[in-house]
């Protein structure tokens, strides 16, 4: 009520007119506001005037809880008697409040403000999620820019380093105090000083390039053209280029971002390395950065560990030194194990600023090898770090951004981005067991499952009399397989698109139509369009004939590949199928979907050769390349030794081989990777689980399995699978008893409960006649029956019969009859 009634006031007396400082009426601000200009005016401070009979703009009204509250007081003889005494007393009191020293209200708040501003600037915060919430970034408190001045005397003596031009106490344009060094990098010390123009803040002085001559004076006049229009959250701030005669070339000033390098991150951990899902993350928060420098023809040249600093809840990139334009020529700065080695010959690129990032994520990750204190080139192969071996398509990953050739590296950041952000999914699934939706996929779902019956329909030859085989075919596997998504970038995905609901032959032509007109004439998914609207029509080998016109043109999209991949699959060639995949996880290590199909492939290739049953493996590199216990970066690298030397394993672990051995490591190590990471891809499962049952690895096949939630369709088909293969491999009394127990959780409207149930009975009567004994060493029954040789035959004989009485042909009905009659206590000798 209070502020609503000094509210009136102040409107009340607006109407009043103020007397100026001669006694007279102020006749300022009495123009006409209704006058419009010609222009409009740009924003102003303008003086306002309380007087003025506008409506007032928003306005500091000074508040004194002294004041009056209603200046429209009735003035009633007796009704406000004493009102001016009480008043004049009321100042009084107020000025005794107030003190003659007493600091102004508006000031007081102010610095009550900034106070607080700079308290809670270093107060300790929550953990950050990034990368899609799979990773927490821990609050790193900033660094004191005392605390992060260095002496220069070790490093002048041990490296011979000059001494630095500039010392404590010197001022730089009349404006910069030197503190100290912080640093010693490629143009000279780094110095940090204290902005005595604006508010002692700190900032940092780096080195720009000398100018020698005039071809220098230009470049170092461009480069600080593009340094000063540099604005990324992710970037640090520059502030100024000064000049000073003891500095050839000037200074950079830029903010001090307080905080440790990711080098001193590293550095802290127990292992001297960051775990894989930080390195990932901070590598994540830095590629928007350098994706903006991108965009505008500039590259960064010298990314590195030490270059990019954690503070607080930010990642920056710092040292802004080395920044030149796509293709500079001249003195083109940077850090030797870290640039790419092309910038000698061919200058800096996007391509070289992909070899650093690679560069920078294995030196966080690993040890990489060093000489004289640089990195070596190359990157440690798998069968050496134990690392590259558990996270294997981390490695793949930075072995492309690595690569030699810079053609052969990934073309953009946002290419990057996206497979490193899929690598992410699968390291900590593996080492947490934490899954993620695939956000980033270049792949659609898994369209349909391979495999995940055979086990289970083999039994149906009890109710038929039809033989059935648990081997997978080409087919099934095809029409399973993720699909490439359309590239939304290309000219003819919106005419890609709208061909979703037709029928393939209406496809076909609409798309033979469009390739002929000027239009799509660069498109790349128009012809692989028609190269699945062929496959959709059953026309493999036309398919396969136009893939190789396309050759020329499109080999180098890894989708060419994929396609490729499955039309060799569909027409038997399994080798050529291994090699197009590869190449396809090569160019994409982030996907699941070709990890899937190189799977299928050699399991494929193994049906072919009849090296499927039998264990090829010995059971340390089998448990290991499961990856449910444990990891092959538990295995020493002596278990590969042998490999190698034999040359079955080359040093990059590439897919392509026709070895047993290696294809059932690589088959079993892919499946594992695709169902830890991606739970929804049921056929890994199975895939894994028929393997390891091949290498006898009953225990890792029924975990696998296990890990079929609940609520998948094929759960059921996966506990009927565990059942089997637990009374399919060496017999037990405790894996028959645990297939017992699993059988009679299941429904008994199970169609196959009955056929399940006679493989069980028949296991246990096998395991007691092996064993020549007619009882088992527990009392306890086998579902409704004794756990004896008369009470399991009783058991069988039952189960048989009642599995005749739903048999659909009446010879097999007797056969089972036959068959119940033959192994009933009475009668079976």
């Amino acid at each position: 009520m209070a502020h609503r009634q000094h509210d009136r006031t102040v409107h009340a007396r607006a109407a009043l007119p103020r007397p100026n400082r001669g006694g007279a009426v102020s006749e300022e601000n009495g123009t006409d506001a209704g006058t419009d200009t010609a222009t409009e005016a740009a924003t102003e401070a303008v003086a306002y005037n309380p007087f003025t009979e506008e409506d007032p703009a928003t306005e500091a009204v000074a508040f004194d809880p002294f004041a009056l509250e209603d200046d429209d007081s009735e003035g009633e003889e007796g009704g406000y008697a004493g009102l001016g005494d009480m008043a004049e007393l009321l100042k009084d009191l107020d000025a005794l409040r107030k003190g003659p020293r007493q600091e102004d209200t508006s000031q007081r708040s102010r610095r009550e403000a900034l106070d607080t501003f700079r308290e809670l600037r270093g107060a300790k915060r929550a953990a950050r999620p990034v990368a899609d919430g799979m990773v927490e970034l821990p609050w790193v408190a900033p660094t004191d820019p005392k605390e992060a001045l260095k002496d220069p005397t070790a490093a002048v003596v041990q490296k011979g380093l000059p001494e630095p031009q500039l010392h404590p106490g010197n001022v730089v344009a009349g404006q910069y105090e030197i503190m100290g060094v912080i640093a010693h990098g490629g143009m000279g010390w780094i110095y940090v000083a204290q902005d005595h123009n604006v508010a002692d803040r700190v900032v940092v002085l780096k080195g720009l390039h000398s100018t020698k001559n005039a071809d220098e004076t230009a470049a170092a006049v461009a480069e600080r053209e593009f340094l000063a229009e540099i604005t990324h959250p992710g970037i640090v701030k520059i502030f100024n280029f000064i000049d000073d005669p003891r500095v050839p070339g000037g200074f950079i000033v830029m903010e001090f971002v307080g905080g440790p390098s990711l080098r001193q991150r590293r550095n802290e951990q127990p292992t001297h390395l960051l775990p894989v899902d930080l390195a990932i993350a901070y590598v994540l928060e830095v590629l928007p950065a350098l994706s903006y420098l991108h965009s505008r023809g500039v590259v960064y040249n010298d990314l590195k560990p030490d270059n990019i600093i954690v503070t607080e809840d930010q990642v920056k990139l710092i040292d802004l030194g080395a920044v030149s334009g796509v293709g500079a020529y001249g003195y083109i700065y940077g850090t030797k194990g870290f640039q790419a080695p092309e910038v000698s010959r061919e200058g800096p690129s996007v391509a070289s600023d992909i070899y650093t990032i690679g560069r920078t994520l294995a030196a966080l990750v690993v040890e990489l090898p060093r000489t004289d204190g640089v990195y070596d080139p190359g990157i440690p192969s798998p069968s050496c770090e134990p690392t590259f071996r558990r996270y294997l398509s981390l490695y793949r990953l930075i072995r492309r951004c690595c690569h030699d050739d810079p053609a052969q590296r990934f073309h953009s950041v946002a290419e990057l981005e996206a497979q490193l952000f899929g690598v992410l999914r699968e390291c900590i699934a593996i080492r947490d067991g934490r899954t993620f939706p695939a956000q980033h996929s270049l792949f659609s779902p898994q369209r349909t499952t391979f495999g995940t019956k055979h086990l289970v329909f083999r039994t149906d030859q009890l109710i038929d009399g039809i033989s059935r085989t648990v081997e997978i075919t080409p087919q099934e596997v095809v029409a399973a397989l993720p699909a490439p998504l359309i590239d939304r970038h290309d000219v003819g995905a919106a005419m890609i698109q709208g061909t979703s609901y037709q029928e393939p032959q209406e496809t076909l032509e609409n798309l033979r139509q469009a390739m002929q007109t000027p239009q799509y004439e660069q498109s790349r998914e128009i012809p692989f369009g028609v190269v699945r609207a062929m496959l959709d029509l059953g026309l493999t080998y036309q398919a396969r004939t136009w893939l190789e016109s396309l050759k020329d043109r499109l080999s180098n999209n890894w989708r060419f590949h994929w396609y490729s991949g499955v039309t060799s699959t569909l027409i038997g060639d399994f080798a050529a199928a291994q090699a197009d995949f590869t190449r396809v996880l090569v160019a994409v290590p982030g996907e699941a979907a070709p990890k899937l199909a190189i799977a299928a492939i050699d399991e494929l290739i193994l049906q072919n050769k009849g090296s499927f049953s039998g264990a090829l493996l010995d059971d340390a590199l089998a448990r290991a390349a499961a990856g449910i216990r444990t990891h092959l970066g538990e295995l020493p690298s002596e278990a590969f030794d042998r490999w190698q030397e034999e040359g079955i394993l080359t040093g990059d672990w590439t897919m392509v081989s026709d070895t047993p051995a290696v294809l059932r490591f690589n088959a079993l190590r892919l499946y594992s990777l695709v169902w830890l990471a991606n739970p929804t891809t049921v056929s890994s499962a199975f895939g894994l689980a028929r393997l390891l049952m091949a290498e006898r690895e009953v225990e890792l096949a029924v975990a696998a399995l296990d890990k079929v939630p609940n609520s998948s369709r094929h759960h059921r088909m996966a506990q009927l699978t565990i059942i089997l293969d637990l009374v399919s491999d060496e017999l037990t009394e405790s894996r028959i008893r645990r297939a017992a127990r699993r059988l009679e959780e299941i429904p008994n409207n199970e169609p196959r409960f009955l056929q399940v149930k006679v493989y069980v009975l028949r296991a246990a009567l096998a395991f007691l006649r092996d064993a020549g004994v007619n009882r088992a060493t527990s009392d306890q029954g086998l579902f409704e029956y004794d756990f004896t040789t008369r009470d399991l035959r009783r058991g069988l004989a039952i189960t048989l019969r009642e599995q005749a009485r739903i048999a659909p042909y009446a010879r097999h009905r007797y056969a089972l009859v036959d068959m119940a009659n033959k192994v009933r206590p009475s009668t079976w000798f």
